[in-house]
């Protein structure tokens, strides 16, 4: 695209100094016409290519309508500087309706903004951090609220009645619960351990979303989701289980990579004892997500 815009900006200049020597007004006319139809069928010919190559699904109609509403627009400084700022907001409808699954309250959002803008008196410095304190709070609760999250909650608990009736299962007091497969020997793991462990994490339909491999992994405890470590410190080394941890003890709302909000979860847990030396984690490895 820099090479398209060279080569537009080096015609400008030629075709310009034809069109200023042109005599007359219908000359002068003729000249920009020209000119126009040039530049767009140049920018054009880029342009389509670049939104191509971006994305193969892409809606050009779409495209173009976003194009004209930008180019079309007033040039003026204050307009133009609102019109980067507004980029910004829209950037921020986007990456909310993606992480809370529903899309923000535009009218509501733009009323607030407006009033601030115009506020006479200017928040202060301490507000903005008190108010910015409250907003991951209300991130969280909206996406508790998004339709997926409540699909998946209500999925869990409903995985988790059948599971009453299996005798095979323990439930512990925080909701986590377990079947044994096989009993290990010598002392529980503390939280204070790195734990080598194989497992296999499964979506409640049973697809895989992870797995250790050929290799366990060392876990520190204190660092994986809260069932995830629960689960270990119950176990022994060599103990195998199949565990079902609810999305408040996994990923909670916010889901992790593949994983929806809220999402129940199954894995298959081998303890083969403590090790010091932890590996770097993969993306869906039970690691407790970074706030």
């Amino acid at each position: 695209m820099k090479k398209i815009l060279a080569i537009a900006a080096a015609g400008l200049l030629t075709v310009g100094f034809v069109g200023c020597n042109s005599k007359g007004a219908s000359g002068s006319s003729e000249a920009m016409d020209s000119l126009s139809m040039a530049f767009g069928d140049l920018y054009g010919a880029g342009m389509g290519q670049q939104l191509r190559g971006m994305d193969s699904t892409i809606n050009m109609e779409q495209a173009l309508k976003g194009m004209e509403y930008i180019a079309n627009a007033d040039t003026s400084k204050n307009f133009m500087a609102g019109l980067q700022m507004g980029m910004q907001i829209a950037q921020l409808y986007q990456g909310i309706e993606q992480q809370c699954g529903m899309p923000i309250n535009k009218s509501l959002f733009m009323k607030h903004l407006r009033d601030a803008i115009m506020s006479a008196t200017p928040m202060g410095q301490e507000e903005m951090m008190a108010l910015q304190s409250k907003i991951e709070p209300l991130l969280n609760k909206a996406m508790e609220q998004s339709p997926k999250a409540i699909a998946n909650k209500k999925a869990g608990e409903e995985y988790m009645n059948k599971l009453k009736s299996d005798k095979n299962y323990t439930f512990t007091k925080s909701g986590i619960a377990y079947k044994v497969i096989q009993q290990g020997e010598g002392i529980n793991f503390s939280d204070s351990d790195v734990v080598k462990v194989n497992y296999v994490g499964r979506h409640l339909d049973g697809t895989e979303f992870d797995k250790s491999g050929e290799n366990p992994v060392p876990f520190n405890l204190k660092q994986v989701i809260p069932g995830f470590a629960e689960m270990i410190q119950l176990m022994k080394p060599g103990s195998k289980v199949t565990v079902v941890i609810p999305g408040e003890l996994a990923y909670g709302p916010q889901g992790n990579r593949g994983i929806e909000p809220n999402e129940t979860l199954i894995f298959d847990i081998e303890t083969l004892g403590v090790d010091d030396a932890p590996k770097t984690a993969r993306p869906n490895m039970p690691i407790r997500p970074a706030k």
